[in-house]
């Protein structure tokens, strides 16, 4: 409360960035109506803000163990607030020091901090890590936390010493990384375009249930058994698989890599709505096949651009859709492929018409809502083949390329790399890969609850699976809206 000159009282606020004032010296401000505004004089007030924008007069202090203990000493005969006021430090700082006070008798009396060793307990283990990284690093390999764990496990047991004393975690990872004068760099593209998450499209949901139903159309006219029911899908494989970050001296901004980005491989994989994996199905860039022999159970074929066209489709077809499991009775089938090129095309149609089968194109766009291959599949497949690729770049003792890269896995090798991360798939997944896509479901509905939580239904009312008071594919077929696709 301020009281004028004139007898006027008034109150004003300060901020809670000035909270200590100090030698208060108002003088009459201007006048506004009837009211006088008071003013302090610059200078008269010490400012604490926040953390954000602190100002402080004051040089940040540091006391050693000897100083610290005699604050512990006189807080113990006193109080804390009592030490903190004759030493001239915050309470909380006496509090901190007494939690510390056991360590601070065993430090050195000049010590004014604990920071951790300055290296680890294992110091030969380290410096051989640390040798070995800077070692691949010049050849343009990238050397993953999970490699550099491998590698000290090595050298533990090369040392001898037990996985009970030293476990090459995680933890003691980052910290070597840390004393080592290392640092984790992450990949950027070469282009200046950024890569875009896949947005639905605003009418997914119309496309959703018409593919759903659909299929169910097609499935309740011809029956097809589960083996007869597959998906096929093409994925890219590249040949530079690595981790997308490295480890790299710190201070070192251009990040060498193995040259091999541009190089990859196209993979068709297939699978049945019981489980059942077909197989791979590998299109490698070039004009010829190479000579070497190729692991039994993959399928190689060669094509200048590395991609499955209209030719390389309908040979997939008569290679491996139509060698499947029952072909030769040709029972009626159904094959589900996305939306690319190959199969968009008169001979691709006109070959699985010849084979009784019928043809699901899943609508562009929804490949992360109706793509059996990408929800449960590609996955697990790229995650084998990328530990198969980091366990393989240690021990790939080959010379480098003319720009001093790193040569790309042999065929064989890269096709046992396909069989094995297939292998690696689980036909439940699978299962329930169909079950998600709606395409392998019980027709009464009983299987229902499979699909989501939520349930969209005609309309665009979204619906919890316990409200619907008949199967789901009641209210699907009870929709009268156009088909989006046809039957062959």
């Amino acid at each position: 409360i301020h009281t004028s000159p004139c007898g006027m009282s008034f109150c004003f606020q300060v901020s809670k960035s000035q909270k200590v004032i100090r030698g208060l010296n108002y003088y009459i401000g201007p006048t506004i109506g009837r009211y006088f505004i008071p003013e302090i004089e610059r200078g008269h007030l010490e400012q604490r803000g926040s953390k954000g924008r602190k100002v402080s007069k004051q040089q940040r202090r540091s006391f050693d163990a000897k100083f610290k203990l005699m604050a512990i000493k006189a807080a113990e005969a006193t109080n804390n607030c009592q030490a903190a006021k004759k030493y001239g430090v915050t309470e909380g700082h006496v509090r901190k020091w007494r939690v510390q006070k056991e360590r601070l008798k065993n430090a050195n009396t000049m010590r004014k901090a604990f920071r951790g060793p300055k290296s680890g307990r294992f110091r030969e283990i380290e410096r051989r890590v640390r040798e070995y990284v800077i070692e691949k690093r010049k050849e343009g390999m990238p050397i993953s936390r999970a490699m550099i764990q491998l590698k000290a496990r090595e050298l533990a047991d090369e040392f001898k010493i037990p996985p009970t004393e030293f476990k090459a975690s995680l933890g003691w990872c980052k910290r070597m990384i840390r004393r080592s004068g290392l640092v984790l760099r992450h990949r950027t593209r070469r282009t200046s375009r950024t890569s875009l998450v896949q947005c639905l499209p605003s009418d997914f949901k119309e496309k959703l249930l018409s593919c759903q139903r659909y299929v169910h159309e097609l499935r309740k006219k011809h029956h097809y058994p589960l083996d007869q029911m597959g998906y096929a899908g093409q994925t890219p494989v590249h040949f530079d698989m690595p981790s997308p970050v490295t480890v790299e001296k710190k201070g070192k901004v251009p990040v060498k890599s193995t040259d091999n980005e541009k190089n990859r491989i196209t993979v068709m994989l297939a699978c049945l709505a019981d489980g059942t994996k077909l197989p791979p199905y590998v299109v490698l860039q070039g004009k010829t096949i190479p000579e070497e022999p190729t692991p039994p159970g993959i399928i190689v074929r060669a094509q200048e651009m590395g991609w499955i066209g209209t030719e390389l489709m309908v040979d997939w077809l008569k290679a491996v859709w139509g060698r499947r499991r029952g072909w030769l009775r040709k029972t009626r089938n159904m094959l589900m492929l996305d939306a690319f090129r190959g199969p968009l095309t008169e001979p691709v149609e006109k070959q699985l018409r010849s084979m009784n089968g019928d043809l699901v194109i899943i609508p562009g766009g929804m490949t992360n809502q109706l793509e059996v291959l990408d929800v449960v599949v590609n996955k697990p497949f790229k995650d084998t083949l990328h530990k198969k690729y980091t366990e393989w770049l240690p021990s790939a003792d080959q010379a480098p390329t003319p720009t001093g890269g790193i040569q790309q896995p042999a065929v064989p090798l890269l096709c046992e790399w396909v069989l094995q991360a297939w292998d690696a798939v689980s036909s439940e997944s699978i299962i329930n890969g169909f079950k998600k896509f709606c395409a392998s479901n019980a027709m009464d509905g009983s299987e229902d609850d499979v699909l989501w939580e939520e349930v969209l239904l005609p309309g665009g009312v979204c619906v919890e699976l316990w409200q619907c008071e008949k199967p789901v594919f009641s209210y699907f077929l009870e929709d009268s809206a156009q088909l989006l696709l046809t039957s062959i």
